[in-house]
């Protein structure tokens, strides 16, 4: 928790977007909510990321045991 990994943006919700994050040399299926992907007030994720998408993620949380994990864009350059 607290890196700065590489991820791809596999998927654009209303609440958020889903992605891959490669952590410590493993795939995690990630998480970035709506509330993390900019410090502005966010109404469209896909003003802000597109599918396909490759970029630096900050990891919030890990949960091992699903293989998944929570992401924030906005935390990156902070």
């Amino acid at each position: 928790m607290g890196k700065i990994v590489s991820i791809t943006i596999t998927k654009l919700v209303d609440f958020g977007a889903f992605c891959d994050a490669e952590i410590d040399g493993k795939i995690y299926k990630g998480l970035i909510h709506i509330s993390e992907i900019a410090d502005a007030y966010v109404t469209n994720v896909a003003d802000y990321v597109t599918v396909g998408q490759q970029m630096d993620g900050y990891v919030i949380s890990i949960d091992d045991s699903k293989d998944q994990a929570k992401l924030s864009l906005k935390r990156v350059s902070k």
